[in-house]
């Protein structure tokens, strides 16, 4: 309340006020004690006398406010289902209130619903199972925004988090929970609520439930600011104590098998020569020499990796091993000879191995790989 006061002469009247201030994005600290003397100094017939004080404290409330954003703000969160707990969800809380504050998280599915990430609209294809948990991610000791052992698994609301500061909550459920097929999209959203804020040693509770703000405050009817009164004030968007985030999934898979119709892995044979004809219109007679091709493009979205190709000779040929195995790597299109750790040939099995490697995938199509390998053999 604002007090209005005329001064008169001789009275002067000073005002002075003290804050053990500690200042925050949401203004002063909760709990900070503030303190007004005012004096008041006057004469009789010239003569000073004695002054007079008059002083009031209060203590700075709590204001409870706080934000959710995506970890991820140009792509959804992917997976290829490598990981036993798949993230659903990433998701940051910057405490903007004036005291620490804990938190809990809860997720849920978003059926059917659609969300813009960078420019594009992701739309929600299938349901995860609701298995949820929560890891508080340690940027200290494991890598930071990355879901890793060195995080802590949530059993109830997460440690107060101070005023000003950010933490991130990885969303997961078992990836025996998500059946999808490459760029499914799975949408969730997850709810925030505080809980408690400790102010000088006294814990309060900021909800039971029903978004009564009063619930967590020791509220004095006829003190209602008083020196030993700390309120509760909701501050966020809708003054609720809520907020909520919608992230996404996207399931990314390598695909070397192709869609059914078409088969990403081929092979194919051409006569290069023979005893007869030499390489004019060459005949698969015995002698001949034939040309194997094997093309192996990844189709999907995410890279493969450890791909290794094995092709056991055919019977009645024999491997030309002065030719050796060529191999075209990374979209090149002419096959070349590569160190023997890459292909080789094994004559005990009368079988070639080629080592890959990683065949990137990728949503565009220029950046879906292709490896082409030949080897020669002879017809006997």
């Amino acid at each position: 309340m604002n007090k209005h006061l005329k001064i008169v002469s001789p009275v002067v009247l000073a005002t002075l006020s003290s804050l053990a201030v500690q200042v925050h994005a949401a203004g002063t600290a909760a709990g900070t004690p503030v303190t007004n003397t005012a004096t008041l100094n006057y004469q009789i017939n010239g003569v000073d006398q004695t002054a007079v004080e008059a002083e009031d404290t209060f203590n700075v409330d709590i204001k409870v406010d706080f934000a959710l954003t995506r970890l991820l703000t140009t792509d959804p969160n992917e997976t290829s289902l490598e990981a036993d707990n798949v993230t659903i969800a990433s998701v940051q809380i910057t405490n903007d209130g004036n005291a620490p504050t804990s938190f809990t998280v809860d997720a849920t599915n978003e059926t059917d619903s659609t969300l813009d990430i960078g420019g594009t609209t992701y739309t929600d294809t299938i349901d995860t199972g609701t298995t949820y948990s929560y890891y508080l991610d340690d940027p200290v000791n494991g890598t930071p925004g990355v879901l890793d052992a060195a995080d802590t698994l949530l059993s109830g609301p997460t440690a107060e988090i101070p005023a000003d500061e950010t933490v991130t909550v990885f969303v997961t459920v078992p990836k025996a929970e998500i059946d999808g097929v490459d760029q499914d999209v799975a949408i969730s959203s997850v709810t925030v609520n505080g809980v408690e804020s400790t102010v000088d040693g006294t814990t309060y509770q900021l909800d039971t439930d029903d978004n009564d703000p009063t619930n967590g405050s020791v509220d004095d009817a006829a003190n209602p600011n008083g020196a030993d009164t700390i309120e509760i004030v909701f501050a966020d968007t809708d003054q609720d104590n809520s907020e909520t985030l919608v992230d996404a999934l996207q399931l990314v898979f390598p695909n070397l098998e192709g869609d059914g119709t078409i088969s990403n892995l081929t092979k194919s044979s051409e006569v290069i020569s023979d005893p007869l004809n030499g390489t004019t219109n060459p005949k698969a007679i015995p002698g001949a020499v034939v040309e194997y091709t094997i093309t192996l493009t990844n189709t999907g979205t995410a890279n493969a990796t450890n791909v290794i190709v094995t092709d056991a000779i055919p019977t009645d040929t024999a491997y030309l091993e002065s030719e050796g195995i060529k191999v075209a790597l990374d979209g090149a299109t002419t096959p070349v000879a590569v160190d023997p750790s890459i292909a080789s040939y094994d004559a005990g099995t009368n079988t070639i191995t080629v080592n890959l490697g990683t065949v990137d995938g990728g949503e565009d199509a220029a950046d879906q790989e292709t490896n082409i390998i030949t080897f020669q053999v002879t017809i006997n």
